[in-house]
């Protein structure tokens, strides 16, 4: 457990982001609260559309301006709101306070430029060396993440690698310049599951030789289960649930949040089909009124306040917040930010 007095990384708060489109205004994040500790992963996980990416682009600035819009809300990094920062300010953060791995490493490396030129590009716009050290660095970098022949590979082009070795490649990138938080979008996206073990002990690895804070995003509940600290689960455009890993997997206090766990196969269990969560993600230019999971949702009884009020973000147990109005102890509960410094002890 971490100590309370200790201060977070990152602080987002009631963060709203809005694109238009030709179906008019959308609202793709709505009141985003995290908070994310030195040293701690925490896993924003979510169906496709929830929201998970544009609220990492968004701690970067790299959401599109236009057609999105940081409508309300900060971004707390080192006691400054980064949604106040100039591009000059930003690009002195990218790439080397907050390195961000993107998805799809085939699509996000360039093609036509060598391994190494993409990687000393990062290293010489934020470090004060010469290029034979920028060299030096890159090839320390591919070393890291566990890369032989790094000298050479650096003349290698994304198409010569494959995917495994590609996202290796996107790591070595993101940590070059050891920045303090990574963002990691789906980072095992596309690739076979023994690569998957790989990269993220690898992640889980660096992170602890170097004290760095992650934010994990993905669909996966195995990779939260086996890599998270604190969990933040979203739907259309909103946390419905957050608290520690074993507090959310033991006792999920949200219907979505049981839906995602029933709809997981499971090791000593007999069936035939998995059950699933009736009924589609709703279109985010037009939400249901009301909580917008209602729709959806089993627990919804003939309570007319699912579908004409929207939950809040509760605090029902201690460090455990729903958005439930059926949540038990739902009723009372405190309207407090979430805030967690948890770190489970790291396997030996």
């Amino acid at each position: 457990m971490a100590e309370q007095t200790e201060k977070p990384i990152l602080r987002i708060e009631d963060l709203a982001v809005t694109f238009w489109s030709d179906q008019g205004r959308v609202r793709a994040v709505n009141g985003v609260n995290m908070t994310l500790y030195p040293r701690q992963t925490l896993a924003v996980v979510g169906e496709s559309g929830c929201g998970k990416s544009v609220t990492a682009l968004s701690t970067l600035q790299l959401v599109p301006t236009p057609p999105g819009r940081y409508e309300t809300g900060r971004i707390v990094f080192d006691d400054q709101d980064l949604l106040n920062h100039s591009d000059r300010q930003m690009q002195a953060i990218r790439g080397n306070q907050i390195a961000m791995i993107f998805q799809e490493p085939m699509t996000s490396l360039n093609p036509v430029y060598s391994i190494g030129e993409q990687i000393l590009e990062a290293i010489l716009l934020h470090q004060k060396v010469s290029r034979s050290e920028a060299i030096d660095i890159a090839e320390s970098a591919l070393n890291d993440v566990g890369i032989g022949e790094a000298r050479r590979r650096l003349s290698e082009y994304p198409h010569q690698m494959s995917g495994g070795m590609r996202q290796r490649v996107m790591i070595a990138m993101a940590l070059a310049c050891r920045p303090r938080l990574l963002l990691a979008d789906e980072p095992t996206t596309a690739l076979d599951v023994t690569i998957q073990a790989q990269i993220l002990e690898l992640l889980r690895e660096l992170q602890e030789k170097r004290g760095m804070s992650i934010m994990l995003i993905t669909h996966d509940l195995g990779v939260v289960a086996e890599n998270a600290d604190v969990v933040a689960v979203m739907y259309a455009g909103r946390i419905v649930e957050y608290g520690t890993v074993d507090a959310v997997f033991d006792h999920p206090l949200h219907p979505y949040t049981r839906g995602l766990f029933e709809s997981m196969p499971r090791l000593g269990q007999d069936k035939h089909r998995l059950q699933v969560i009736d009924g589609q993600v709703p279109n985010p230019a037009d939400l249901p009124s009301g909580c917008p999971f209602h729709p959806r949702c089993r627990d919804m009884n003939d309570d007319a306040k699912c579908g004409t009020d929207d939950p809040p973000l509760l605090e029902i147990q201690p460090q455990h917040w729903s958005a439930c109005w059926h949540a038990a102890g739902y009723e009372g509960a405190k309207p407090t930010r979430p805030d967690i410094a948890y770190r489970r002890a790291m396997a030996t």
